[in-house]
Order: structure tokens, then C-alpha cells, then sequence
């Protein structure tokens, strides 16, 4: 384990760190799930603010679950950030900030739901599909384009009789940053405006140079 996640690049590496963090203390007993779930009312009128943090960090208790989801990080995150993001760590931090404050709207207004991470892995899932249109991909004996991978692990859980809301908030998500991100500054009506501009302090906190 220590192997996999010391060849990962530092964000993604935090991301799995702490994740596998949480796993373990939920797995024997020290902490409880139930104190990372995401909970509007205990954060807004107890402010319980960690909630707001560990609700895309808990990827589960020791199980299938985890190891899935710690496959997704370290495939598709790892990817994004040591590839389209090479040495810009920051840029990625805040794409994963931006991520996750849409994710928490959408939640507040439209979800239900109790933990993130899958919705945050979508997002991730689908802008490293569409920096990597060409690609093909392997997923459950099925080859698909990069783009349409979020879409059938959709697809794959409506079949499963799973919730696909968690899903469809992600690729939501990952569509608008990039959008504004890919596409927008190209157009001639954005007038150079970076609607997803990383600030100046976050460069500054990560090392990266302009």
C-alpha cells in the first residue's frame, strides 16, 4: 500500500492518505461514520464544519466499496493531476475546491445524500474523459470512449438498482468546470475571463510557479 500511494502526485496522495485514514479508524471502532456524514442542520446550527470535509474523504469501511473507489483515485485523479495538471498541483487543489463547493450547492438544494466521494470521483472521472477524448477505455468487458465512462458507471448502477443522483451530480459538476475551463476562454464572448482562475495565495501555499 505504502508502495502505490508513494508513487502517486501529492494531492492525490493526501486525498488516498486520508481517506485510508478514515477507513481504518471506522473499521476498529474509533471513529464512527455517523461523525462524518454530511448533516445540514448539525453543521449550520451545531457547526460541525468537518462534515463539509469528511463527507468526500469517507470512501467507506474496509470492503469492496473502498478498494473500488481507492482504484478510481488512483487511476483517474492520479492521472488528471500528473498529466493535465504536471506540476501545477495547486490548480489542481482548486479544481477539487471548486468541485466540491458545487457539489455541496447541488447537495443543499436537490440531494440527499450522506457522503460525496463518488459524486467527486464522477467529476474527476469525467474531466480526465474529456482531456483524454481519444482514449479507450476497459470497464466491465465493455470498450468506451474516455468521455461516456462516467455515463455507463451511471448507467451501470441505475441497472443495479443503485441511486444515480450521486452520479449525475458529479458529471453536472465536472461538465461546468470544464466548460468554462476547456471551452469558454476560446470563444470570443469570454473576453478572457477565467471564470475557475486558481488564487494567487494557493499558488503561493503549493510552490507553483506561474
Amino acid at each position: 500500500m505504502n508502495a502505490v500511494v508513494g508513487r502517486q502526485p501529492p494531492v492525490t496522495r493526501c486525498l488516498i492518505g486520508a481517506s485510508s485514514t478514515l477507513m481504518v479508524l471506522c473499521s476498529l471502532d474509533v471513529l464512527s461514520p455517523f461523525s462524518l456524514y454530511l448533516n445540514w442542520q448539525l453543521i449550520i446550527h451545531e457547526l460541525q464544519l468537518w462534515r463539509l470535509v469528511t463527507c468526500f474523504l469517507f470512501n467507506g469501511a474496509f470492503g469492496l466499496p473502498f478498494f473500488w473507489n481507492t482504484y478510481m483515485l488512483v487511476f483517474y485523479c492520479s492521472s488528471l493531476e500528473d498529466v493535465a495538471f504536471h506540476g501545477r498541483s495547486a490548480d489542481f487543489l482548486w479544481l477539487l475546491i471548486s468541485s466540491a463547493s458545487m457539489l455541496l450547492i447541488l447537495t443543499y438544494f436537490f440531494g440527499n445524500s450522506l457522503f460525496i466521494s463518488g459524486a467527486m470521483i464522477d467529476t474527476m472521472t469525467y474531466v480526465w474523459g474529456r482531456r483524454n477524448s481519444a482514449a479507450r477505455m476497459q470497464v466491465l468487458m465493455i470498450t468506451v470512449r474516455a468521455p461516456y465512462v462516467p455515463w455507463v458507471l451511471a448507467g451501470i448502477s441505475l441497472l443495479m438498482g443503485s441511486n444515480v443522483q450521486d452520479h449525475l451530480m458529479g458529471i453536472a459538476v465536472g461538465h461546468i468546470y470544464y466548460f468554462f475551463v476547456d471551452v469558454y476562454p476560446l470563444l470570443p464572448t469570454s473576453k478572457g475571463i477565467q471564470l475557475f482562475r486558481t488564487p494567487q495565495v494557493l499558488k503561493f501555499l503549493c510552490s507553483q510557479r506561474e
